[in-house]
């Protein structure tokens, strides 16, 4: 992750192949230096096959480049050709974002390794779609509301302040209470919803 942060971004432009069971990709890599690492280039079984083009803007250098990801961790979960990376698939200092279409099933699977692999702070769905993925709180505002509920925060009377949750969780006391307000809009927004 910290070789790769080293650009400015890599936002994915399409898959090319796979070859037995390695997947090649395309991706634009955006750099400020114009270093981008040179074909031959392996890092957690992740390959630099080739920079196809390379053109510069005003303070930035655009390199399309074929990246070649190992069965594992990546390759093995498109051997099936029912999964799909989407454009808007990118990675940025701030953070991943994984966009994938393809069987429920396989998404489930895909969805589960990389919450193994990796912290995930929220998994969305497409507007009007319906299906397996979750929406509402964050993970850290989940984490809140447990502890929250765990101590008394929605009996009444309260058993628990602000300030005491936030001395549990670790957190400042405008954190807490921002976030709860947060999960809260998102679980009251999601019961009325379902309710219409």
């Amino acid at each position: 992750m910290q070789e790769a942060l080293r650009a400015v971004s890599w936002d994915y432009r399409g898959t090319l192949d796979q070859i037995d069971g390695r997947l090649r990709v395309m991706c634009e890599c955006i750099t400020v230096d114009g270093g981008c690492p040179a074909p031959g280039f392996s890092i957690g079984g992740v390959t630099v096959v080739e920079i196809l083009e390379e053109w510069s803007t005003d303070y930035l250098t655009h390199h399309l480049v074929v990246l070649e990801f190992d069965s594992n961790p990546i390759g093995q979960f498109f051997r099936g050709r029912d999964l799909s990376l989407l454009a808007g698939t990118n990675i940025t200092s701030s953070g991943l974002v994984v966009q994938i279409a393809g069987r429920q099933s396989s998404m489930v699977t895909f969805l589960n390794a990389i919450r193994k692999a990796v912290p995930v702070e929220r998994i969305t769905k497409a507007r009007s779609s319906e299906g397996m993925v979750q929406t509402g709180p964050t993970l850290q505002q989940h984490r809140i509301i447990k502890v929250a509920h765990r101590h008394g925060w929605y009996e009444v009377p309260k058993k628990i302040s602000i300030r005491g949750l936030a001395s549990k969780l670790g957190l400042s006391k405008s954190t807490v209470a921002e976030q709860l307000v947060k999960a809260e809009s998102e679980i009251v927004g999601g019961f009325l919803k379902k309710s219409r």
